[in-house]
């Protein structure tokens, strides 16, 4: 079965709720007030059954004081039932209604003419002409009008039947999309805890469900969903949905949170809009002028930062910046109104381009030209513009998805499809990352040069270590990126990748003809020496040459094994240890055993020089220690 979400619009006592009565036999007026008073003040609901099809309806007030609740209900409809009563024409909010419903982009509808009833049919052809005069142009352009009378239930079976071909005709609602569900009331049932309400907007919802109300971050479960007052264990997107909370106080709730999962999302109080002031607005919109901002079920205060222009005249449309008082939840595409601060009356509205943007200068240019791309309908183009505005150069793609809202299979598949083309880099992973092909080139341009930069300052040496190089050029990137670009240049034949180092392709350590002068004097001191090296504090005074030129050159020759180190202060050209190791599988063999004593003994050893050596022995596995002797292995 469709679900589907229509929505009433339209003039206070012009019939909106005495209408969803007539078709779905439940009266959507449920406050008190609201029955004494004889109008809707608060947001209601009903649904009707028309076999392949259900249509949830979102009853809106009509008084100015209640538009506030009207733009936390419509938010969320497929398509809208604009109500005319045929005694009393378009009035002030049938226009300011259907300026909403434009401004938010809904997408089709028809018009109701209620109270036929009450007047000449003469008259139900004017208000048809006036009607037909003001929709000119618009989404309801040569929409059906529909005569009813809800006392006399005239003209509901055709209703019926126009809702339901409006209905089938809508697009099917995301359930591959993640959960989003705007909290548009939120209440307490004894035994049950807190409930809230709102229309799915995309995903589905379960029962246990682990969920998370945005802003606020509070994670829980679900204990139990009804739609339309049957408990069910599961809830798609097009349905009006009750969820009852574990854990979670009615107090901590508030409409305009939204429900979702958890962890993907995250709060924001800057947006990158495109913003059209309605031609009916008395007066241009100042930079900066304060203003209510409605998206979905939220109200809150907002500056508008206008980019590249003081002013926005009435009928116009601007790239702008909304900067909020409170942190509240927006995707990509999503539709808002703006309303005056004082007195509150609708004065135009847009649709989100960038969620999470940075806080931009007035004047920056570049910005705007981003912008024009992210209001097209091209994802492949939005993709690198949304990476590029990220604040670090990689982007997870959950991130990403945090601005979109999309199926993770076909934003997985767009970004593969960018990357063949070579318009971003997908940097594998748990969750991968995307970064521009221009960041990641100028990364590895970056790291060449700083390897160039370190074999010039440190000739000795065989590479940069890689958390060096990670450090100075990969510092703010994840260790993923890192990686990746290392393994890219190694490819490329363009670096050379060590256990611990890096170095340009190809290259090898070459001493001057200085260095290999001394290092030639520091080896004939450890060939005279023979088993009995000199300390390194001695070795400075025993070669003819600049101590600390001496001591570079050690260095290189302990990186290059020539020479080895077996305790703090020793160290042993490798070809004295390689005969030391052959004097003594000599004179012991495998197994057999010998003390501190016979070693001495046998390579003419000083205690000084004898016990650093069996200790090195040990660690390289050639003897094992066993009390006081050793064990040849």
């Amino acid at each position: 079965m469709r679900h589907v979400i229509a929505g009433t619009a339209g003039h206070i006592d012009h019939g909106k709720s005495a209408l969803v009565l007539a078709l779905t036999g439940t009266d959507p007026d449920r406050l008190k007030e609201e029955k004494l008073r004889g109008i809707t003040i608060d947001l209601g609901f009903a649904h009707l059954d028309l076999g392949d099809v259900q249509v949830g309806f979102v009853d809106v007030p009509g008084h100015e004081k209640f538009v506030k609740n009207m733009l936390a209900g419509v938010g969320g409809i497929d398509f809208v039932l604009l109500v005319v009563a045929a005694d009393e024409s378009i009035m002030p909010q049938t226009r300011e209604h259907f300026d909403i419903c434009r401004l938010l982009g809904i997408p089709s509808g028809l018009v109701v003419i209620t109270k036929t009833d009450l007047v000449d049919p003469d008259l139900v052809e004017v208000v048809r002409e006036e009607i037909r005069e003001m929709v000119q142009g618009s989404f309801l352009d040569g929409a059906p009008m529909i005569p009813v009378s809800s006392r006399t239930r005239a003209g509901i079976d055709t209703l019926k039947g126009e809702i339901r071909r409006l209905a089938l005709a809508c697009p099917e609602r995301p359930t591959d999309h993640p959960l989003r569900l705007p909290i548009d009331r939120a209440f307490t049932i004894r035994g049950f805890g807190t409930v809230v309400t709102g229309t799915l907007m995309s995903g589905e919802i379960e029962k246990d469900q682990e969920v998370e109300l945005i802003p606020g971050s509070l994670v829980t479960k679900v204990r139990g969903i009804q739609v339309h007052g049957t408990l069910t264990d599961r809830a798609i997107a097009g349905q009006r949905t009750a969820v009852n909370l574990q854990g979670i106080a009615v107090e901590q709730v508030e409409r305009g949170i939204v429900l979702t999962i958890p962890r993907l999302f995250r709060p924001t109080q800057m947006l990158d809009v495109r913003l059209t002031l309605l031609a009916t607005a008395t007066h241009p919109l100042k930079n900066l002028v304060k203003v209510r901002f409605h998206q979905a079920a939220t109200e809150v205060l907002a500056r508008v930062a206008l980019l590249g222009q003081d002013a926005l005249a009435p009928g116009g449309s601007a790239y702008a910046q909304l900067r909020l008082d409170y942190p509240t939840f927006c995707l990509h595409g999503d539709p808002f109104i703006v309303r005056r601060f004082s007195p509150p009356v609708t004065i135009g509205g847009g649709r989100v381009l960038n969620p999470h943007p940075a806080k931009h200068r007035l004047t920056d240019r570049s910005v705007v030209s981003a912008l024009q791309i992210l209001q097209g309908h091209v994802l492949s183009l939005k993709i690198p513009i949304l990476v590029a505005a990220h604040e670090e150069k990689a982007m997870d793609l959950r991130e990403l998805n945090s601005l979109l809202g999309l199926s993770e299979t076909v934003l997985s598949q767009e970004c593969a499809a960018l990357a063949t083309s070579h318009r971003i880099i997908v940097v594998p992973g748990a969750v991968p990352y995307l970064l521009l092909t221009e960041t990641v080139e100028q990364l590895e341009q970056d790291t060449l040069a700083q390897i160039k930069n370190f074999h010039g300052q440190y000739p000795l040496q065989k590479g940069i270590s890689r958390e060096e190089l990670r450090k100075r050029v990969y510092d703010e990137l994840p260790l993923e990126a890192f990686r990746f670009c290392l393994e890219d240049l190694a490819a490329k034949r363009k670096i050379d990748l060590q256990e611990e180092t890096v170095s340009l392709h190809g290259r090898e350590v070459q001493l001057s003809p200085e260095g290999e002068e001394v290092r030639q004097m520091i080896e004939e001191v450890y060939r005279r020496s023979g088993y009995q090296p000199p300390p390194l504090s001695e070795l400075t005074s025993a070669v003819t040459a600049e101590p600390e030129e001496v001591r570079k050159i050690y260095f290189w020759l302990l990186k290059e094994k020539i020479l080895i180190r077996i305790s703090e202060d020793l160290s042993y050209h490798h070809h004295a240890l390689e005969e030391i190791k052959h004097k003594i599988r000599s004179k012991y063999p495998k197994g057999a055993r010998f003390g501190v004593a016979e070693f001495k003994d046998l390579l003419d050893l000083t205690r000084k020089h004898a016990i650093p050596l069996l200790e090195y022995l040990d660690r390289e596995k050639f003897t094992r220690r066993v009390g006081n002797e050793r064990v040849v292995l």
